[in-house]
């Protein structure tokens, strides 16, 4: 465990399983990252391009009631990043999205409705970036990078290297058809105007969800002491005080005509706060809603 740099959800649930002595399950992990209590990570199984954006964006809605368009998120600079490895999810784009569905899927519910951020944006070193599906072209410098290692990564899978193209470039370019051909000498020499032009599709990300040791072990610390949350003593919430905040959300249910019992509320209650921003379950929303009820009872 201590060598490993991520675990598979599966393995990670059997790991939360042992040391929290009672059954976690994927679901049960898709929805605490859903709520911001574990950071799920991707490991990318290709070589994948990015590049870097702003702060994490807002979202503004449309109509004043059911569609919700993303702001755009901002890119900082032009460059073309190029990534392999493990990186964590930033939880506001269809990276998200995925999750969400994923949970929904495992407790066989409907898939949701898409409503983050559109793009895949994932963390690194303190930064957000958004993972590329197309490879701009050009003959500036900030994408010289990730042209050579798209180049490189087209040879290869032939068997080929950068080097090969020289040493004998007529039996190079014999394994590859008139669109790769196309490709390479964009990548090499772009054309006039290219810049101007649609850029270079990729193959899409191939992706595994994962994480990593550091959040469980975080996890489990934070579960074993409910009392300490980031160095710091969390009160609990006493039974007098969540009667009066159950009772209190009874009666906006009531004023609101909203039947807590009424199948299906859970997911009308998620999709609004999703549009709020704020991220909620299914799961917990039912949970409450269960509360309410037993408690106005």
């Amino acid at each position: 465990m201590k060598l490993k740099q991520y675990l598979s959800l599966n393995d990670a649930t059997n790991y939360l399983s042992a040391a929290l002595e009672e059954q976690v399950s994927v679901a049960d992990i898709y929805e605490l990252s859903l709520e911001g209590h574990i950071a799920i990570s991707i490991r990318l199984t290709n070589q994948a391009y990015a590049k870097k954006v702003g702060s994490a964006p807002g979202r503004e809605l449309i109509d004043g009631e059911h569609q919700v368009a993303p702001v755009l998120a901002d890119e900082v600079d032009e460059q073309v990043h190029i990534f392999n490895g493990i990186y964590d999810l930033a939880m506001f784009g269809e990276e998200r999205f995925e999750i969400r569905k994923l949970y929904q899927q495992a407790i066989q519910e409907d898939n949701p409705v898409l409503s983050e951020l559109s793009g895949f944006y994932v963390k690194h070193e303190g930064s957000i970036y958004k993972l590329l599906e197309s490879l701009p072209v050009s003959n500036s410098e900030e994408s010289q990078i990730s042209k050579e290692a798209r180049l490189e990564s087209l040879l290869k899978a032939k068997g080929l290297t950068s080097q090969s193209q020289f040493d004998d470039p007529l039996s190079a370019f014999e394994n590859f058809d008139a669109e790769e051909i196309l490709e390479i000498s964009r990548l090499v020499s772009p054309f006039p105007g290219d810049e101007f032009r649609e850029a270079i599709s990729i193959p899409a990300n191939t992706y595994q969800f994962v994480i990593r040791p550091t959040e469980l072990h975080r996890l489990v610390a934070k579960l074993n002491n409910p009392l300490l949350i980031d160095g710091k003593v969390e009160s609990k919430l006493l039974p007098l005080e969540k009667r009066t905040l159950l009772n209190v959300i009874h009666i906006l249910l009531k004023e609101l005509r909203i039947d807590p019992n009424v199948r299906g509320i859970s997911s009308s209650i998620s999709l609004l706060s999703d549009k709020a921003g704020i991220a909620i379950s299914d799961n917990t929303i039912r949970k409450v809603l269960k509360d309410v009820v037993e408690y106005s009872d």
